[in-house]
């Protein structure tokens, strides 16, 4: 059984943590543990009962009436807004909150309900765009990390791995792209979710894509680079780097002939790269904005 602060909470569902007090105290919502320093602490199905309440909160639902509904009455409310039309954001929110949901309780088979239902409703494209990106956000995996619990983040990982891998391999493959994109993780990084939805995205895009993976030695990749010559060089930063000036001096030094891009969580390290000519792509849009620029 996992353990969640009030902080978690508001982080997964994006509910405030004053709200989620008050609801604990007016409607006895939700029933948290206390810790010896009096400090609260949430279950699993605490968190499951949250995202569940803010589930109907966005089908227009007062607080008063959801706090009255036992499990099996809240059960049956959710599964009326999972089957209905998907026309609303509200909808889309609630497919995510089961993906939150089955992620916390290591429940595979519901988040590929949840992910079967968003496919058969939206298509493939659309499903990674208004599903998979907001989950990897509100889970913390796309640009930055460790806001799971290890094992979550793994489980999570690998069921979103899995997708991202099979839609990669249905698109086509790109003819007289204008852009040439190398994607790599450096030797210390292990977390590719983020570098993978690039790679769906600028193929879904029709450019052409080299992908490396995680834990390339530097001199594996000026190997590649001295062959292929691409436009683009990308990577993420997730964990602390003590030598970060080093590893972006010989980024330029050795491939200032691609364009040099970057994604970071870290604030601190958000600055220090910005000291370097190097693209910084801070979110998903800025991504796009640059692909459509080469269209």
């Amino acid at each position: 059984m996992s353990s969640y602060s009030i902080k978690d909470l508001e982080r997964i569902s994006n509910m405030k943590a004053h709200t989620i007090r008050i609801w604990e105290q007016r409607y006895g919502l939700l029933t948290p543990g206390r810790t010896d320093t009096n400090i609260r602490y949430y279950d699993d199905e605490q968190l499951k009962k949250l995202l569940n309440v803010c589930t109907l909160l966005n089908q227009g639902m007062k607080i008063s009436r959801i706090s009255q509904l036992n499990k099996r009455q809240m059960a049956e409310e959710i599964d009326k807004v999972i089957a209905g039309s998907f026309q609303s954001d509200n909808h889309v929110e609630a497919i995510v909150n089961q993906a939150l949901i089955a992620t916390a309780t290591f429940d595979a088979a519901m988040f590929e309900e949840a992910f079967g239902n968003a496919v058969k409703k939206f298509g493939i494209k659309k499903t990674y765009e208004k599903v998979i990106y907001p989950l990897l956000v509100r889970t913390g995996l796309l640009w930055v990390k460790d806001d799971l619990l290890p094992s979550q983040e793994h489980f999570l990982s690998n069921l979103v791995r899995q997708k991202l891998f099979a839609a990669i391999d249905s698109l086509p493959l790109p003819e007289n792209s204008s852009q040439k994109w190398l994607l790599y993780l450096n030797e210390q990084e292990d977390h590719e979710i983020g570098l993978l939805f690039a790679n769906y995205l600028i193929r879904q895009r029709g450019q052409n894509v080299i992908y490396l993976g995680a834990r390339v030695p530097h001199s594996d990749l000026a190997h590649v680079v001295k062959q292929c010559r691409p436009s683009h060089i990308y990577s993420f930063i997730i964990g602390n780097h003590d030598q970060l000036d080093d590893m972006l001096r010989k980024l330029i030094t050795d491939f200032g002939d691609s364009m040099l891009c970057l994604s970071c969580g870290n604030p601190d390290m958000r600055k220090k790269i910005s000291e370097y000519p190097i693209t910084q792509i801070g979110s998903i849009d800025k991504l796009i904005e640059m692909l459509n620029d080469a269209e």
